[in-house]
């Protein structure tokens, strides 16, 4: 008898801790072009001539409550290889506040200098996997002569773990 109260014990317990660290949040991730292209892209065909920018307005639709969240930057580089991937930085929103992440604020989480050409993605996540954020990416890029091309976005979140 004490052998099965034991089992089950342990295998209880052993499901309760493998359930304790699945942990999901909900994630955005907004696509991002910042910085003058290069000859080198043109060259080859990756981005028109052109400066690029890029910004994300994040907004809490709540009508209560904050919301704590983080985000990254995952650049993207030529022939398909990975590139670099910042730390998660932290952020807050009161209810109905919103924020801009734009390529300021990506060189210099980055710690790249303003004007390089980058892309890749910028990564939102917030801890509450029921809670959502509105995430609109805004783009524009400009031959050099004023805006030729303005685009906007809506970013849809997904649960991950």
């Amino acid at each position: 008898m004490r052998t099965r109260i034991l089992v089950v014990l342990v295998l209880t317990l052993g499901a309760v801790a493998a359930n304790a660290q699945v942990l999901q949040v909900r994630q955005y991730a907004a696509k991002f072009v910042c910085g003058k292209a290069t000859d080198v892209q043109v060259g080859t065909f990756d981005f028109a001539p052109g400066s690029y920018f890029t910004t994300i307005n994040v907004h809490n639709p709540a009508l209560s409550g904050g919301l704590e969240l983080r985000k990254k930057f995952a650049l993207a580089e030529r022939n398909e290889q990975p590139g670099r991937i910042s730390e998660w930085f932290p952020a807050a929103l009161r209810a109905d506040q919103a924020m801009q992440i734009d390529c300021g604020s990506i060189y210099r989480h980055l710690g790249i200098a303003p004007g390089t050409f980058i892309d890749g993605f910028a990564v939102i996540q917030i801890a509450n996997p029921r809670a959502e954020l509105d995430v609109v990416g805004v783009y524009t890029a400009s031959p050099g002569n004023g805006v030729s091309s303005i685009h906007t976005e809506r970013v849809a979140g997904r649960i991950t773990q």
